[in-house]
């Protein structure tokens, strides 16, 4: 059997390394920090600076690359087949980077794939990454992304973490980053959850000050560690759930919903194909004035009997299911010539 190294590599430092939480127990698998340990705060601020998407959207920054972790740390076997997986957070897009990963992959045996988190449409970066490097197999949680552009569906690699919560504390929960018309719809059903006596927990970012309503019961603009979210859900009875535009994927509170057995609010009607659908535990809304606050206030026993099938162990299988799959069509067509 041919040996086999997955690289997962990490960049963002929230939900990423929570969800992966499976895979640091997977033999199969190392997990690589890609940016250098820094202790010197002044040093943290203008690595910040220097690798802020936003300030590169105006003036774009040489060298980033000296930042980064080198690989060749963990790949260093040539008789190994190394798998390097990234996932869709803002990595460098540095010219001298790719040309590090394309002469590592001339050197050793190096594949590289793609998970993405976000719609395609969204990903500024993975364009130029797919035209300069190129990767093996790119994966999309977004089922009409995989179709257009010739993607593999893979749900969101999800680990399950903790016990659950005795205490209900909130009756809603959601958090958001405000993109297109989230905002708006956000504050309209947060507005309503008070008229209907509803305790609404609702944290959003990326919000300007100007366009902050609500601001007595709304949480603006404040980045909370990703198991702080998961024990705030916990302690929620339903999750809202309000798309992205021209999304069709479902978004992280879809699974948190299944696999900590939440009753689920979402304005995404793909969730009725989805997997564990259940029309007592996820309402679906087109506008906020079809919410029925009755339903999301009523406590009720929550099982979707999850099965795990959205543990990011299944990401690696699925690599090596599909290099199998290449392996046996190649033995063939030797044969055949």
């Amino acid at each position: 059997m041919k040996k086999r190294c997955f690289i997962v590599v990490l960049y963002e430092r929230n939900i990423i390394p929570v969800c992966l939480t499976d895979l640091n127990t997977d033999d199969r698998v190392v997990m690589f920090e890609l940016l250098k340990k820094i202790n010197n705060i002044f040093l943290k601020m203008i690595r910040s600076f220097h690798l802020s998407s936003k300030v590169n959207r105006f003036i774009k920054l040489p060298c980033k690359y000296i930042w980064i972790n080198s690989l060749d740390q963990v790949i260093s076997d040539s008789e190994t087949e190394y798998h390097v997986i990234f996932f869709d957070s803002l990595f460098p897009k540095d010219r001298l980077f790719i040309s590090y990963l394309n002469q590592l992959r001339e050197k050793f045996n190096v594949k590289y794939e793609i998970q993405l988190l976000n719609p395609f449409h969204d990903n500024r970066y993975i364009e130029y990454y797919i035209k300069n490097l190129g990767f093996d197999y790119i994966f999309t949680f977004d089922g009409k992304d995989a179709e257009l552009n010739g993607f593999i569906f893979q749900y969101i690699p999800f680990s399950v973490i903790g016990g659950p919560c005795k205490d209900i504390k909130y009756d809603i929960c959601n958090f958001s980053v405000n993109t297109g018309n989230r905002l708006e719809t956000l504050q309209r059903i947060y507005q309503d959850a008070v008229k209907c006596d509803t305790s609404m927990l609702c944290r959003i970012t990326m919000v300007h000050k100007n366009e902050q309503r609500f601001k007595e019961g709304i949480i603006y603009n404040q980045v909370i560690p990703y198991y702080e979210v998961v024990k705030e859900t916990k302690a929620s009875n339903c999750i809202l759930e309000v798309m992205k535009d021209r999304q069709s994927g479902a978004t992280a509170r879809y699974y948190e919903a299944v696999c900590y057995n939440k009753k689920l609010l979402t304005n995404n009607k793909n969730v009725v194909n989805l997997p564990f659908y259940d029309p007592d535990y996820i309402h679906v809304f087109e506008k906020p004035e079809d919410i029925d606050w009755d339903w999301v206030k009523e406590r009720i026993p929550v099982d979707y009997h999850y099965d795990g099938r959205f543990s990011p162990t299944h990401l690696i299988d699925r690599i090596i299911e599909l290099e199998e799959e290449k392996e046996s069509r190649q033995n063939v067509e030797k044969e055949i010539s």
